[in-house]
């Protein structure tokens, strides 16, 4: 009897731990309230519960490209990343000429939350803002941060697109 018992414990411990791992990989609950909230911006996304991502398509502006968004939950770090991977194509890996490059910085110091990334490897530049979960989720912070991420792509791009002619 006591091996059946200690079987059992065994059992209850490991299916524990199995828990506690498949939630490492993604937290339904908060996947659930990133859909909610890109609903409820009247956003189309395509979300992978099992990546823990969604994705959908954004125009910058009247005749600007349209990038893909993603959003991405990581249970490890405790954060929303909302990106644009490429932003801006450099097609140089020596990166940013100076007046870019200047530019880029200035960019940076005047978005609040919002950030330029240089990828050396794909030689272009990321926007991207980051909301942390380490606490909860905060719905209202998730649509200003997304929302005000687009706002800042659709600003700053023209500028950049620019310089870019000017001094790649």
């Amino acid at each position: 009897m006591a091996s059946l018992a200690r079987h059992a414990l065994s059992l209850i411990i490991l299916t524990a731990s199995l828990t506690v791992a498949a939630q490492d990989i993604s937290d339904p609950g908060y996947m659930t309230a990133i859909r909610q909230e890109i609903a409820r911006l009247n956003i189309n996304a395509v979300c992978d519960d099992r990546a823990s991502t969604c994705v959908f398509p954004t125009t910058l502006g009247e005749q600007g490209p349209t990038l893909d968004v993603t959003i991405r939950l990581s249970s490890a770090t405790h954060t929303v990343y909302i990106y644009i991977e490429r932003f801006m194509e450099i097609g140089t890996p020596e990166g940013p000429g100076l007046e870019l490059a200047r530019l880029l910085l200035a960019c940076n110091r005047q978005m609040v939350t919002s950030k330029l990334e240089w990828d050396e490897s794909t030689a272009t530049i990321r926007i991207s803002v980051v909301l942390n979960t380490d606490s909860n989720f905060d719905r209202k912070a998730f649509r200003s941060q997304l929302l005000g991420m687009l706002s800042n792509a659709r600003r700053i791009r023209p500028a950049l697109v620019e310089a870019m002619k000017n001094n790649p």
